[in-house]
């Protein structure tokens, strides 16, 4: 099978224009949405980063740009009928300033859930990471660790990612990196996560229509040649589906 018999959906995300290192236009950003669609991706939640000491975009903001999004892509005839579902949400950078911007509803969740994707700096020690995630979960949130493979202390210790989804939470890998790349230095780290089926979920992190644009389609094909089909199903549609009903994954 060369294309899945489902949409594919994209939880992480550099698509609203002119918001971060993203997108630079609306002509961008529809770029990226043929692409995306292209790779039968039916679903996004939009995910701008938000950090600490930066201009971030508000909330509301992000609601405009999605509705400017929906616009044009109803005004035109090229998409036929078709359609991508748009949510809005946040990559966050880790601080201590994060849960009280969370409160004060400065910075999105992921679909208005109650799941937020977190980022760290990749040096970062585990300890701090597993300290932020944790103050994250007993506030409530159920907490996405962004694009996981990034991290030296996890690659360094494998068994530590395993320690962070046993204290629930949830591991998110970017489409590309899941693919074996030569000399790549995260696709083994990436695979020995997928073997013990530990990711919960495929992002694309796309950020331009060239380099890191939203190429899913291929990671699919990969997954279900190697993987049970039906987690393949669940990493790359149903869990961000609960995402945005806001079920438990």
């Amino acid at each position: 099978m060369n294309q899945p018999d489902y949409e594919l959906a994209d939880m992480h995300i550099h698509i609203m224009p002119e918001v971060d290192d993203g997108s630079e236009s609306m002509e961008m950003t529809m770029r990226m949405l043929r692409i995306a669609r292209e790779n039968r991706i039916g679903t996004m939640i939009l995910t701008p980063h938000h950090k600490g000491g930066h201009r971030n975009v508000s909330p509301d903001g992000q609601l405009r740009r999605i509705a400017g999004m929906q616009d044009a892509m109803d005004a035109s005839e090229e998409w036929n009928n078709t359609w991508i579902d748009l949510y809005p949400g946040n990559e966050i950078m880790y601080d201590s300033s994060v849960l009280e911007e969370l409160e004060e509803g400065r910075i999105r969740t992921m679909a208005d859930s109650s799941y937020v994707l977190v980022e760290f700096k990749p040096w970062e020690e585990f300890s701090y990471i597993q300290e932020g995630l944790r103050n994250l979960s007993y506030e409530g949130y159920r907490v996405i660790l962004a694009h996981c493979e990034r991290y030296d202390c996890l690659r360094r210790d494998a068994s530590l990612a395993g320690e962070l989804v046993r204290n629930r939470i949830y591991l998110q890998v970017n489409a590309d990196d899941v693919l074996p790349h030569f000399r790549s230095p995260f696709a083994k780290f990436v695979g020995s996560l997928l073997k013990e089926e530990l990711v919960s979920f495929v992002g694309t992190d796309a950020h331009k229509d060239r380099e890191r644009s939203p190429q899913m389609l291929k990671c699919w094909q990969y997954l279900n040649r190697k993987y049970d089909p039906d987690y393949v199903r669940e990493i790359t549609r149903e869990n961000t589906l609960r995402i945005i009903a806001d079920e438990e994954v």
